[in-house]
């Protein structure tokens, strides 16, 4: 072997083609950051000595729905963001990169929420391609910018043509274009125009307002959302909320594997005039709550347009957004303290006497503690892992059981969860000074 020859020269991003699966100029993300290389699977299925798999998922273009078999697969156990073991399973699939055949050790994964579905490790091009971050490959068109502003205007119809006189690709996009659906059995996407592209294949999107109408919090859950599908935006300082709104705590948690009921979004001179859509995505009844979360004060349970309506009117009174939530019917709400990262106490609210979602004392909810080894360990994880999302040491974590499904769902992650009030202060404080005087010790 020549060890002179040169090597051919790929871009970090490239259109690559499956040969054996029919796929064909597909983007992949070449990341030479990664030791190794996965693919975006489901239905991934371990029966009788074979691995049964489907790539990609409804959501892509790329599902055919072909049930894949092999016998020839791997299993690894990895240590997940949260420390958390899982299983893995790995299977040898044919890449074709830059005119070449290449055998490729992929990982199956689900990166419903990634922007590339497939992503190529160093160990897969080590010693076959070289690697340039500033090559561009054509298949990727122009690059675009989104401006994101809250509205239009002459000023700004001016600023984008002074800048794509410079040769730039710009388009204004205002936040009332933006559609967020997330949670559910679905994909999380904000789409512009309900349907239409995601916000998240621009190149590069501009906040030129980030402060819409006095609420941060819509723009910071916008750059959650472009951070976590890597799609560059400016400028970074939007993403750090000090304390995210429900909103930014949505993206974020259903972005990392957290169920969050089916949530969506629209600024309320949008919003408003959707009943029918929810109705038909979310089901009657459904929750609309305060997008910035106030201890339970704006969350209603919508059964009828005119309650609906009538919400509106209350919360434009006083300048409140709201969004739209999956009603999750359940036989109480669970309340999980996480301190440095265990689960301290547990607190269980029942309904109440007078049919409110939101289970109030004051109408005849109790209030009980509960053993946590009456609870499955999958449901205990969510506390440290969606209290590490939040960057919290102290949280208290909402959750709900679905009495049909049984499956669990985050409500909110709060990071003043009334330690020194309520019921069982006692119990509050002792836990929180056990894990202080242990936080002196070490």
């Amino acid at each position: 072997m020549n060890n002179n020859y040169p090597l051919p020269t790929i871009g970090t991003i490239e259109a690559v083609s499956l040969p054996g699966y029919g796929v064909e100029n597909i983007l992949a993300k070449i990341d030479t950051g990664a030791d190794s290389s996965a693919i975006w699977a489901n239905h991934i299925l371990e029966k009788n000595g074979k691995l049964e798999f489907i790539l990609f998922g409804p959501t892509s273009p790329y599902y055919t729905g072909e049930v894949i078999k092999t016998s020839k697969f791997s299993k690894v156990l990895v240590k997940n963001s949260f420390g958390h073991k899982e299983l893995r399973y790995k299977v040898d699939i044919k890449v074709l990169l830059n005119d070449r055949t290449i055998k490729a050790r992929f990982t199956l994964a689900n990166r419903s929420n990634n922007r590339f579905p497939i992503l190529i490790g160093r160990r897969t091009v080590k010693g076959k391609f070289l690697v340039d971050a500033s090559r561009r490959n054509p298949s990727l068109g122009n690059q675009r910018t989104a401006l994101l502003l809250a509205k239009l205007g002459n000023a700004s119809e001016a600023y984008v043509e002074a800048l794509a006189s410079e040769g730039l690709d710009i388009e204004r996009i205002t936040y009332d274009q933006l559609v967020f659906n997330l949670g559910g059995e679905g994909s999380n996407s904000i789409s512009v125009d309900n349907g239409g592209e995601d916000l998240s294949s621009y190149s590069l999107v501009y906040f030129r307002t980030s402060n819409v109408y006095g609420h941060t919090g819509v723009s910071s859950a916008i750059a959650q959302y472009l951070s976590n599908r890597h799609t560059d935006f400016i400028d970074k300082a939007v993403v750090f909320n000090p304390d995210p709104p429900k909103l930014h705590q949505y993206v974020l948690l259903s972005d990392n594997g957290v169920n969050i009921p089916k949530t969506i979004f629209m600024l309320p001179s949008r919003l408003q005039s959707e009943y029918e859509k929810l109705v038909a995505d979310l089901g009657l009844p459904f929750v609309l709550k305060d997008i910035n979360g106030r201890r339970g004060k704006y969350n209603y349970l919508i059964n009828s347009k005119a309650e609906f309506d009538r919400t509106f009117r209350q919360a434009n009174d006083f300048d409140v957004w709201l969004l739209a939530q999956q009603y999750i019917p359940n036989d109480g709400i669970y309340r999980l303290i996480s301190l440095g990262g265990q689960v301290a106490l547990i607190f269980k609210r029942s309904p109440d006497d007078g049919g409110s979602h939101l289970y109030s004392s004051s109408r005849g909810s109790t209030i009980q503690i509960v053993d946590p080894d009456s609870l499955p360990q999958s449901m205990l994880n969510l506390a440290p892992m969606s209290a590490k999302l939040m960057g919290l040491q102290i949280a208290g974590l909402d959750l709900i059981q679905d009495k049909v499904t049984k499956l669990w769902y985050c409500l909110e992650v709060n990071k003043a969860p009334q330690l020194y009030s309520g019921s069982f202060v006692k119990e509050k404080e002792a836990a929180v000074a056990k894990y202080l005087n242990q936080r002196l010790r070490n």
